[in-house]
């Protein structure tokens, strides 16, 4: 297999490979021999690259394909997009490290990878894009599109904040919405991938809250997110505890279970970098205290 030494001739192969496998009477199911037979995905290995090929276009490859198996959370995938986690496997540091590098390089050339789940002896394709990638937290944003899309834009804390919008959605698309893979990674970044209020930073046990939830119309924007552990996001839902908006210190019910049962130990947030916009805030606090009785 000759070496593509130009992205221009890098895309027209994986445009060219993507077509043929639509037009696959079981698309997006294939076997994972079909795969294998035109090199677009091989081996165990959670990334693939085709190091014969694409090593030419730039040091240590190029990744032509991610899997994901399962093993996060469901917010970690929708229809939309997908959060992949750097690997961290037994193998050479170094091997790891080249992988990451080689999903950085399809980012760094616009090229699109194919995203590999299974669904019992088959493999579901689907086309994607690099959008963002998070160091700290050791993860990627991948957006699902035909075409290349923008890179994710930079937040800017000073835009007009769009605390709700309108969503004609069924309750099965509010449910998938409320736990996009965009919103989440959105909010890891923001925060630093840490847990506002506990502190942990292990990313598979944390969520993204809205602070004004998605059955009020809250919206995505990422100042209306909290970043939490699951514990401290069901409480947080439950309104069992909030954030005053003048103080930015935590409030609990006062007939309802203490922070230190709670295991909530960043009480006080007034140093915090980055917090939701002051309307999400008080649109949650005010709810909290109708529901503590305390109005």
């Amino acid at each position: 297999m000759s070496s593509r030494t130009s992205p221009g001739e890098e895309l027209l192969w994986r445009e060219a490979i993507f077509a043929e496998l639509a037009a696959h009477p079981d698309w997006p199911d294939v076997l994972a021999s079909e795969l294998n037979d035109r090199r677009v995905y091989r081996g165990q290995a959670g990334i693939w690259v085709d190091v014969s090929t694409t090593r030419s276009l730039c040091d240590p490859g190029v990744a032509v394909s991610v899997l994901h198996t399962g093993r996060h959370y469901a917010d970690d995938l929708n229809e939309d997009d997908i959060i992949y986690h750097y690997p961290r496997t037994r193998r050479a540091t170094s091997s790891d490290a080249n992988e990451v590098q080689a999903v950085k390089n399809a980012q760094t050339l616009g090229l699109p990878v194919f995203v590999v789940t299974q669904h019992g002896p088959r493999r579901r394709i689907r086309k994607g894009w690099v959008i963002s990638h998070d160091d700290a937290a050791r993860v990627f944003l991948i957006e699902f599109s035909d075409v290349a899309p923008p890179p994710l834009a930079v937040e800017v804390d000073h835009a007009p904040f769009e605390r709700t919008i309108r969503r004609d959605l069924t309750t099965a698309q509010i449910q998938r919405r409320n736990r996009s893979p965009k919103f989440k990674y959105q909010a890891i970044q923001r925060y630093d991938g840490r847990c506002v209020v506990t502190g942990i930073d292990v990313i598979e046990m944390l969520d993204a809250a809205h602070v004004i939830p998605v059955e009020a119309g809250g919206s995505d924007d990422p100042r209306n997110s909290l970043l939490l552990n699951a514990a401290a996001h069901r409480a947080f839902d439950a309104r069992l505890w909030a954030i005053n908006p003048t103080t930015l210190k935590i409030e609990t019910r006062q007939a309802g279970p203490q922070t230190h049962r709670m295991r909530l130990t960043n009480l006080d947030l007034s140093g915090a970098l980055r917090l939701p916009h002051r309307e999400a805030l008080e649109w949650q606090f005010e709810r909290f205290l109708e529901t503590a009785g305390r109005t």
